[in-house]
């Protein structure tokens, strides 16, 4: 497609510790309220419903806001605004820590995935151009594996908090990392490449912000139901939120075609290579959210673990990412992401399939080995396929792509979460027990992921000079 600047960077690798530090955070407060939130709960009042709500509201802002926030980040240079989310993630993660009621709490976690939605559009775009084609997937993969893993993790981590400092530390272990990602940041002088059209449409801003929540709300809330299986969702209130959210959407979708200097520029979704992997990214997340949110219900409530335990339930999950994103983001730079996204969704698909078919039996070593088989798909599919999106298009466009890309990966985890939920709160409400519940979930989830074969199976070569190649 276009050209891209690379700026040959000398402190590059630190830059990227800075980078990797940064998005660990973002992924470890989608999941590690999935074992502290009880103790959140209960010390703050809480019911079941305001406990879930600690991580509906900051999943809810980053779908809402990652598209944004890369807009922002192309007006005010990715550095800048890198450099700004960290420090009012940092903040927000104090407010949490420190609230007194559930209010405070919530109104932390918006201004964390505010924070977010500025941090993670340009910590992509920062890493695509301070690194030269043929080392892009190697630091891509580092970028995206670790953070990965700690997506995981984040379940382990809010557990061992929980128990031994108290639930306010899951929030204030952000700080020093803040505070070490700014530093670092600054130090490797990152050069801070502002786009020529500094242009934003307030008009598609609005719609996005507002359009996207309804829907994700309604289908969250709407995912609950009732003793007779009758979802939420069937209420009026909530098909009328779905509607206009949806509605919302689709006007601001419009508007990207229409407008002269849209928000998002949606006519790259014309390319096969950047619309099959933003799809892959976003079927994925679909995955990985619910079954991190369902496999700590399913460790605690089924198989009685302690949140030590359930979080370290997890751990087959995040081993191959550990060890296999690096790997992975290597084979990219010699081969592109063709091959590799052909075995990651294959992998994916089956990990999850077997991991539904343990949980309906109550094999945890059955679940382990589901899990191992998606953490290998999920190394061979995120890094690559965020690197071949991201080098396939001009600095002028990259921070809108990095938040076109980030938005459908937050709306497919918000997506995922409830669609899983609705799936085993109906089974159970038929009369299924818990464990068979999440494992139809699980395998519902599977068909979904499933998509991403015939998808991976379809989608073009990467160009030889993406890959550091002619």
């Amino acid at each position: 497609m276009s050209t891209t600047t690379t700026t040959a960077l000398p402190r590059r690798w630190l830059l990227l510790l800075a980078l990797t530090g940064s998005l660990s955070m973002i992924f470890v407060d989608i999941t590690v309220t999935a074992v502290a939130g009880p103790a959140m709960g209960a010390a703050l009042g809480l019911d079941a419903r305001g406990v879930a709500w600690i991580a509906t509201s900051y999943l809810i802002t980053l779908a809402a806001g990652m598209a944004i926030g890369g807009r922002v980040g192309d007006i005010v240079g990715k550095r800048n605004a890198f450099v700004a989310g960290v420090l009012l993630f940092a903040g927000a993660s104090a407010l949490c820590g420190a609230a007194a009621d559930g209010a405070t709490l919530y109104a932390g976690r918006v201004l964390q995935g505010i924070a977010a939605c500025l941090m993670q559009p340009a910590s992509a775009a920062l890493v695509i151009e301070h690194f030269a084609p043929g080392e892009r997937g190697k630091a891509m993969g580092i970028y995206i594996g670790i953070p990965m893993s700690f997506f995981a993790l984040g379940p382990v981590l809010g557990g061992i908090l929980t128990e031994r400092a108290g639930w306010r530390w899951v929030f204030y272990v952000n700080l020093p990392i803040a505070i070490a990602a700014v530093a670092l940041a600054l130090s490797a002088r990152a050069v801070n490449r502002r786009a020529a059209d500094r242009s934003f449409d307030f008009v598609s801003a609005l719609l996005v912000a507002t359009g996207l929540p309804l829907a994700v709300f309604a289908l969250q809330e709407g995912a609950k139901s009732d003793a007779g299986g009758r979802l939420a969702i069937a209420e009026p209130a909530y098909l009328a939120m779905l509607g206009a959210g949806v509605m919302l959407t689709a006007l601001f979708a419009y508007r990207q075609f229409t407008v002269a200097r849209p928000l998002i520029h949606l006519a790259l979704f014309a390319d096969r290579r950047l619309r099959a992997n933003v799809l892959l990214v976003f079927l994925l997340q679909y995955a990985m959210a619910s079954l991190i949110v369902q496999g700590s219900i399913y460790a605690t409530e089924v198989l009685g673990f302690g949140p030590e335990k359930a979080g370290a339930s997890l751990m087959p999950l995040l081993v191959p990412v550990i060890f296999l994103a690096s790997v992975a983001g290597r084979m990219y730079d010699r081969r592109g992401v063709r091959p590799l996204a052909r075995f990651g969704t294959v992998a994916a698909t089956v990990g999850l399939a077997v991991w539904g078919v343990g949980s309906i039996a109550e094999r945890y070593p059955v679940i382990a080995a589901g899990m191992a088989l998606l953490g290998v798909g999920v190394a061979f599919i995120m890094s690559p396929a965020n690197t071949d999106t991201l080098s396939s298009v001009d600095d002028a466009s990259r921070g809108q792509v990095s938040g076109l890309v980030q938005t459908f990966r937050q709306v497919g985890g918000a997506l995922g979460v409830a669609g899983a939920a609705a799936v085993s709160g109906a089974a159970t409400a038929y009369g299924l027990p818990l464990s068979s519940a999440i494992g139809v979930a699980i395998l519902a989830g599977a068909l979904v992921a499933s998509l991403g074969i015939v998808i991976a199976l379809r989608m073009p070569a990467s160009p030889a000079r993406v890959r550091g190649g002619a």
